[in-house]
């Protein structure tokens, strides 16, 4: 049956500038490549970015949307601080959650948004 997330697929109008950016800002490392997708590999998953042209019908809702994707991060200050000096835009601070963690959103040049999570700690 079906085991552990493998992988998550994020879609690029603009792949060359976003693989870039995975790589320059996010210190992503290239585990694959090919023509029109990068395979990155992180701790327990990959990141599969695909390039996709954004004059088809079928692009449209697939590039420039929340991704759901949420990045666990110890501090989350000293991280937005580090990726914001690097050049990552955020869709504002870190929020302290009514459940204790805190969040932030940060996009990549094709606006796609992703999300910083810290969790609280537990005793």
């Amino acid at each position: 049956m079906l085991k552990a997330i493998d992988a998550i697929r994020i879609f690029s109008g603009d792949f060359l500038e976003t693989k870039a950016f995975f790589v320059d800002k996010l210190d992503f490392v290239i585990g694959f490549e090919g023509e029109g997708v990068c395979v990155y590999d992180l701790p327990g998953t990959k990141l599969i970015l695909e390039e996709i042209d954004l004059s088809e019908p079928d692009a449209v809702g697939m590039v420039g949307r929340f991704t759901g994707v949420s990045f666990a991060v110890d501090d989350i200050k000293k991280t937005y601080k580090a990726l914001k000096s690097k050049g990552v835009k955020f869709e504002g601070k870190p929020v302290m959650e009514e459940w204790g963690g805190a969040l932030a959103h940060f996009t990549d040049p094709s606006l796609n948004v992703f999300t910083l999570i810290q969790y609280p700690k537990q005793n």
